[in-house]
């Protein structure tokens, strides 16, 4: 680039600057718009991603729509379908692709129960073992209160509220004589087979049936092809009356269905995130046209002074470079303050009704510090970008015209 060229950018950029400066009421005034826009965008997305993890998390906990079992099996109905619940009976742990195929099946977990001896000396000191694979669990993990600080490896227990009140994060037990470390801790969910057992991985469980109690498997109905029970999730608009027809007509099982209300509340509520989602973002787009229009018309009005510009001399590209540069530097503003303004929404919003939740014991999940600059980032960016497209058609658009039309007052 020659110097004469840098030069002439340098002075275009410079008069962008004063035109900027020369109107400051209604620059403040349009900063002010955009800062408004910004900081609903900014707070909206940050509030709306914690309410949506924070539902997701509340979806967990409500457990499974149903829970297929042995034919034979016994089954206590439960507030919620959680996890299996003590039998001896199994089923074939292949049955989760087929049921995973029926229409209206979002997720499909399977869970094993085992009676372990807690003591090598104590062999009738047992507890309840449930097996799960952690990659499908939709129903354990959201339960989870206090972990170790690292991934959860072969070895690693998670205790119940109720079974691991006396053990601490970190202690090492000796179930079926192999050495295990309690990995985490379930918070209390008022469901007793959740509340009463330990969890593991299926390698877990593997590890500890290694484990000999008078020269025999500590557990000695370990089989890695069967399962006790198969968890399922319904997907949105479907009834459980629809899943556990075609559920039925698999061989030697029966399926057992949760609370009716758990099951309409998980849906309904997906629903209506889903309109709230969809109506928020029209509004955040009807406000970047409202943006747009703004530019535009900021254009039209100083269609004398471009005539003056390009009548002097002036080339298109730089005239139209100068109104992009105005906007940009006036949506960047608009933009940076609107992330301070939607911080200070934000620190409302947890000072005033994340604090009345939380003495309700309801938990807010909060999005990570690196999402929150991600989102602020892409706000800035997403505003700029606002700003330089409302102002390029009407600027490509106006620089076309002939000088002695603009500076007439004639012309489009």
């Amino acid at each position: 680039m020659s110097s004469a060229r840098r030069k002439s950018i340098g002075l275009f950029l410079k008069l962008a600057c004063q035109n900027i400066l020369r109107r400051p009421t209604r620059t403040m005034l349009l900063v002010l718009a955009v800062a408004l826009v910004t900081a609903s965008v900014f707070a909206s997305a940050i509030v709306g991603r914690g309410v949506q993890a924070s539902i997701e998390r509340s979806f967990d906990q409500m457990g499974a729509d149903l829970i297929v079992v042995p034919a034979d099996a016994l089954v206590n109905i439960t507030s919620a379908l959680l996890t299996v619940q003590p039998t001896d009976s199994t089923i074939d742990v292949a049955l989760i692709n087929d049921i995973a195929q029926i229409n209206g099946v979002e997720k499909v977990a399977a869970q094993s129960i085992y009676r372990i001896p807690m003591m090598v000396h104590m062999p009738e000191h047992r507890a309840n073992l449930v097996a799960f694979d952690p990659n499908s669990d939709f129903t354990v993990l959201p339960w989870l209160k206090e972990k170790l600080a690292r991934v959860m490896r072969t070895g690693d227990l998670i205790v119940g509220a109720r079974a691991g009140q006396s053990q601490a994060l970190g202690e090492e037990l000796e179930p079926c004589d192999q050495v295990a470390t309690v990995y985490g801790k379930l918070g209390r969910s008022g469901v007793g087979p959740l509340d009463d057992s330990m969890f593991a991985t299926y390698e877990t469980a593997q590890y500890l049936a290694q484990g000999k109690i008078d020269g025999v498997s500590a557990i000695p109905t370990f089989d890695r092809k069967r399962c006790s029970a198969i968890l399922v999730r319904l997907s949105v608009g479907t009834t459980p009356e629809q899943v556990k027809f075609a559920i039925s007509q698999l061989n030697n099982v029966k399926v057992i269905a949760g609370t009716t209300i758990v099951t309409s509340t998980r849906q309904t509520t997906s629903a209506l995130l889903a309109g709230m989602v969809a109506m928020v973002s029209l509004m955040l787009f009807g406000s970047a046209i409202v943006i747009a229009l703004l530019f535009s018309a900021i254009i039209s009005e100083r269609k004398r002074e471009i005539g003056l510009l390009s009548a002097i001399g002036s080339r298109r590209s730089s005239i139209v470079s100068m109104l992009i540069a105005e906007s940009c530097f006036t949506t960047g503003m608009g933009g940076l303050c609107g992330i301070g303004l939607g911080a200070v929404f934000l620190l409302l919003f947890q000072r005033s009704l994340v604090y009345y939740l939380e003495t309700l014991h309801i938990e807010f999940s909060w999005s990570s510090p690196l999402e929150i600059f991600t989102v602020a980032l892409l706000c800035m960016v997403l505003t700029i970008i606002c700003g330089l497209l409302g102002a390029l058609v009407p600027a490509l658009k106006v620089s076309a015209i002939e000088p002695y039309n603009l500076i007439q007052g004639e012309g489009g």
